[in-house]
C-alpha cells in the first residue's frame, strides 16, 4: 500500500523528471546495459565487415529505396532521410546502432518500470530485457545486416515510445496522447514488418504488468484496456497498409513479392507446411540450433508456475484472474503467431518476436522470485546476488558467446573474401580488364572454415556463395561488391552469360592456370564447376 501511494504521489511529475529519478536509482543496471552492448557488439565495431545486401543499397541506393516502398518500408526510407542517411556509410552505422540499442534500453526499462507502477514491484534486475534481447542471436544478425542496422535499433525506440504513450491515453486519457502514440506506431511497423509480431508481444506484456502491479487500477476495466489495446493496434496496422498503397500509387511503384513470396499457405501441400511449422518449434523449444536457446522453454515454465500456483486462492481473491492466465498464454504463443500466418519457418532476421518473449518473461520472472525471497528469506541480499551473477552467466552463455562466434566467422570469411577480391581484380587487370571491360563470374567460391566458426543465415557466408539458386545472381552481387570497393566493371547479358557458359566448360575452376580468360571485350572466372541444387 505504501509503494502504491508513493506512485500516486509521482503521478504528477513530468516526464523528464521521472526519467531521470529513474535513470540516477538505476545506476548499476545501467552500468550492466553498457558494459552488455560492449561484450555483445565490441567485435562488430572493432572489425568492420560488409554484410550481405551492404554493396547494393550503396551501389543502387534509390533503386533500392523503391524496393522497400513496394513492401512497404517506408518508415525505414524516412528514418535515412529523417537522420541524412540515405547514402550509407559502412560502419558508423554500426556505431549508430550500438548507441541507439543503449538509447532504447533505457526507454524500454523506463517503460516496464512505469507500466508498473514506477515504485511498485522489485527493479533490480530492470536491466535484464534489454540485454536479453540485444545480445539474442536474431538480434545479432539482424544488427549485422548494416542497411538498416541503426534503423531497426530506432524503430524500438519508436515502439517503446509508441507504447508508453499508449498506456498514459488509455490509464490518463488525452487525445493527442492517442495521436502520438499511432503515428508512432505506424512508424515502427512500417521500419520493418516484422516489429507487427514485437508490438502484439509488447502489448500483451504491457497488460500482465499492469493487471500484476496496477492491481487497484486495471481490475475494474480489463475488458475496456484489452479493448482499447487491440483498437490501438488495428489502427495502427490500418493506417500503415493504407499509407503503403498511397505512397505506392503515388510514386508508380508495383507491390513487391517478397513478403509474398514467404507465405507458404495454398503453394505447398498441408502435410509439408504442418511438418515444417513442427520442426521449427521443436527447434525453437529446445534449442537445437545456433538461433535459438532454451531459454524459451525454461521462460514458458518459469511463467505458467507463477500463474498457476495457487490458481484456486487468486481466482477466488481477483476478478479475472482466469482472463490473466488466458493473456500470459497468449504472449507466450505470440511468437508462433507470424510462423503460422506464413506457413512457414520466418527468416531469422523477423523473428524478433521470440527473443522479445524471452527477454520480458525472464524479467518478470526473476522479479517475481525476489519478490517473494525478501519476504521468506533473511538471506535476501546474498540471493538477489546470485540471481543476477546465474542470469548474467545464462545470457553470457546462451546469446553472447554464440553472437559473437558469428561475428568472428563474419570477419574471418570476408578477410579471405578480401584476399581474393584482390587476386582475380589484379588478374582482370592483367587480361587488360577496363570499366568498359565486361566480367562474368561462373560458379561460386566458399570460404575455409576453422573450428571456432559456425554459419548463421547471413553472418559466415561470402558474396561469392550468396544467390547460387538463381542463376547469374551471384555473379551480380560479386561485381557490386567489387564496385562498392572502387573495382567497376560491366555485368554480362544474356548473349555475354551464355558465351561465358560456353567457355566455362572447358576451363578449370580458380585458381588453376586458364580459369581467367579473355574472350574479345569480356573476361571470363571460373570459380567452381556448375552447382548442383537438386538432386533426383
Amino acid at each position: 500500500m505504501e509503494a502504491y501511494k508513493r506512485y500516486k504521489k509521482n503521478q504528477s511529475e513530468g516526464f523528464a523528471g521521472s526519467f531521470f529519478h529513474f535513470c540516477r536509482n538505476h545506476k548499476i543496471s545501467i552500468y550492466i546495459v553498457l558494459l552488455m552492448i560492449f561484450v555483445t557488439y565490441g567485435f562488430m565495431l572493432f572489425h568492420f565487415s560488409f554484410s550481405i545486401d551492404t554493396e547494393d543499397i550503396i551501389i543502387k541506393q534509390m533503386e533500392f529505396y523503391n524496393g522497400w516502398l513496394a513492401i512497404n518500408r517506408y518508415g525505414l526510407v524516412f528514418t535515412k532521410w529523417l537522420t541524412g542517411l540515405l547514402s550509407i556509410i559502412p560502419g558508423f552505422a554500426a556505431i549508430l546502432m550500438a548507441a541507439t540499442t543503449f538509447i532504447y534500453s533505457l526507454a524500454w526499462m523506463y517503460f516496464f518500470y512505469w507500466i508498473k507502477g514506477k515504485n511498485c514491484g522489485r527493479t533490480e534486475l530492470c536491466w535484464v530485457f534489454p540485454v536479453v534481447f540485444f545480445s539474442s542471436v536474431p538480434m545479432v544478425e539482424q544488427t549485422n545486416f548494416q542497411c538498416q542496422s541503426f534503423e531497426i535499433a530506432f524503430a524500438m525506440l519508436i515502439c517503446a515510445a509508441a507504447l508508453l504513450l499508449e498506456w498514459k491515453w488509455i490509464l490518463s486519457g488525452k487525445f493527442l496522447r492517442l495521436l502520438l502514440s499511432i503515428l508512432l506506431g505506424v512508424w515502427c511497423f512500417a521500419s520493418y514488418q516484422a516489429f507487427v509480431p514485437i508490438y502484439i508481444s509488447a502489448s500483451l506484456t504491457s497488460f500482465v504488468l499492469a493487471y500484476h502491479y496496477r492491481n487497484e487500477e486495471a481490475e475494474g476495466q480489463v475488458i475496456l484496456i484489452s479493448a482499447k489495446l487491440f483498437a490501438v493496434f488495428l489502427c495502427d496496422y490500418l493506417i500503415f497498409s493504407l499509407l503503403g498503397k498511397l505512397l505506392r500509387f503515388l510514386k508508380g511503384i508495383e507491390a513487391g513479392a517478397y513478403t509474398d513470396n514467404m507465405i507458404h499457405w495454398g503453394k505447398y501441400p498441408l502435410h509439408e507446411i504442418v511438418s515444417s511449422l513442427k520442426i521449427y518449434a521443436g527447434d525453437v523449444i529446445l534449442g537445437r540450433n545456433i538461433f535459438w536457446n532454451r531459454g524459451y522453454l525454461f521462460v514458458c515454465i518459469g511463467l505458467l508456475l507463477t500463474v498457476f500456483w495457487k490458481i484456486r486462492k487468486k481466482a477466488a481473491e481477483h476478478r479475472f484472474y482466469l482472463y490473466y492466465v488466458l493473456v500470459i498464454f497468449m504472449l507466450l504463443a505470440s511468437p508462433f503467431f507470424l510462423p503460422i500466418l506464413l506457413g512457414s519457418p520466418p527468416v531469422v532476421r523477423g523473428q524478433l518476436a521470440l527473443p522479445f518473449v524471452v527477454a520480458a518473461g525472464a524479467q518478470m520472472i526473476g522479479e517475481r522470485i525476489l519478490e517473494n525471497t525478501e519476504k521468506l528469506s533473511e538471506h535476501f541480499e546474498f540471493i538477489r546476488a546470485a540471481a543476477a551473477g546465474l542470469l548474467l552467466l545464462l545470457i553470457f552463455r546462451g546469446n553472447i558467446v554464440p553472437g559473437n562466434r558469428l561475428l568472428y566467422s563474419e570477419y574471418v570469411v570476408r578477410r579471405q573474401e578480401n584476399t581474393l577480391t584482390e587476386q582475380l581484380t589484379s588478374k582482370v587487370a592483367e587480361m587488360g580488364g577496363t570499366e568498359e571491360s565486361t566480367v562474368a563470374i561462373l560458379g561460386i567460391w566458399s570460404p575455409a572454415c576453422n573450428p571456432s566458426m559456425v554459419q548463421g543465415e547471413t553472418l559466415g557466408h561470402s558474396f561469392y556463395e550468396w544467390d547460387q539458386t538463381i542463376p547469374g545472381s551471384t555473379c551480380n552481387r560479386v561485381l557490386n561488391y567489387w564496385s562498392s570497393l572502387g573495382y567497376t566493371y560491366q555485368k554480362p547479358d544474356e548473349e555475354h552469360w551464355k558465351k561465358a557458359e560456353k567457355l566455362g566448360a572447358e576451363m578449370p575452376s580458380w585458381p588453376q592456370q586458364g580459369s581467367v580468360v579473355r574472350d574479345e571485350d569480356m573476361i571470363v572466372i571460373k570459380m567452381s564447376e556448375p552447382v548442383l541444387l537438386f538432386t533426383d
